[in-house]
C-alpha cells in the first residue's frame, strides 16, 4: 500500500513538473501573457516555488520536489525578465520576495542547500531590486523605477529574516566566491535605495 502511494506521489509529482516546463518554454507566447495576468495562475506558481521544501522522505520524490521549485521560480523569473511594471507589481503581490528569500535562507535549514541554487536565488534578488529601484531601460518593455514596489520588496525579505542570512550569505565562499559577491551586490542594491531616499 505505502510503495503505491509513493508510485501514485511520484506520477503526481512527474505531471506537475512536464507542465512547469510546459509553462517555462511558452511563457513569451501571447496566450501566456494573458494567463500572467491571472492573480490565480501567480498564486499557484509562487505557492509551487516554496513546495516542500526541507521535507526529504526518499531521493526520486525529493529531486521531483526540488525541481518543481526550480522550475516554477524558473517561471517566476522568466515573467520578471520579459514582464511590464504591471508584471512586477503582481509579483510583488504574491510576494515574490518572500518566495526568493526562503529560497535563499540556508541557516534555519529550510532553503536550499546547494551552492548554485543559493547563487542563482541571489542573481535574481538582485535582478529583481535593480529593476525596482532604478527602472527598466535595456528590454523592449521599458518602465521608470518603482520606488513603492521596491520598499515591499524589502519588507517582505525582511519579514522571512532575509536580512540576516544575506549577511551570512556574504562569508560564503561556495561556487567559487560567487555567493560573496552576488550577496554584497544585492546588499549594495539595498544600502543604495536607502541613501537615495534621504
Amino acid at each position: 500500500m505505502k510503495n503505491q502511494q509513493q508510485s501514485e506521489s511520484s506520477t503526481s509529482l512527474t505531471d506537475v513538473n512536464n507542465s512547469l516546463k510546459f509553462i517555462v518554454n511558452h511563457l513569451q507566447s501571447n496566450g501566456f501573457k494573458k494567463l500572467i495576468k491571472k492573480s490565480n495562475f501567480l498564486h499557484s506558481i509562487s505557492a509551487l516555488s516554496l513546495y516542500k521544501v526541507g521535507n526529504h522522505s526518499n531521493q526520486e520524490v525529493y529531486r521531483l520536489r526540488l525541481n518543481i521549485r526550480y522550475d516554477s521560480r524558473w517561471c517566476l523569473f522568466k515573467i520578471r525578465c520579459y514582464g511590464d511594471a504591471q508584471n512586477f507589481a503582481d509579483l510583488v503581490n504574491v510576494e515574490y520576495g518572500r518566495v526568493l528569500s526562503i529560497a535563499f535562507c540556508t541557516a534555519g535549514g529550510i532553503g536550499e542547500e546547494q551552492d548554485w541554487e543559493i547563487f542563482s536565488v541571489l542573481n535574481h534578488f538582485y535582478d529583481l531590486l535593480r529593476d525596482l529601484h532604478e527602472g527598466r531601460y535595456y528590454r523592449q518593455l521599458f518602465f521608470q523605477p518603482l520606488p513603492l514596489l521596491a520598499r515591499w520588496t524589502e519588507e517582505q525579505m525582511e519579514e522571512e529574516g532575509a536580512n540576516e542570512e544575506l549577511e551570512a550569505q556574504m562569508n560564503n565562499k561556495g561556487y567559487y566566491k560567487n555567493i560573496m559577491t552576488q550577496a554584497n551586490r544585492v546588499k549594495a542594491v539595498i544600502l543604495n535605495c536607502f541613501i537615495r531616499r534621504r
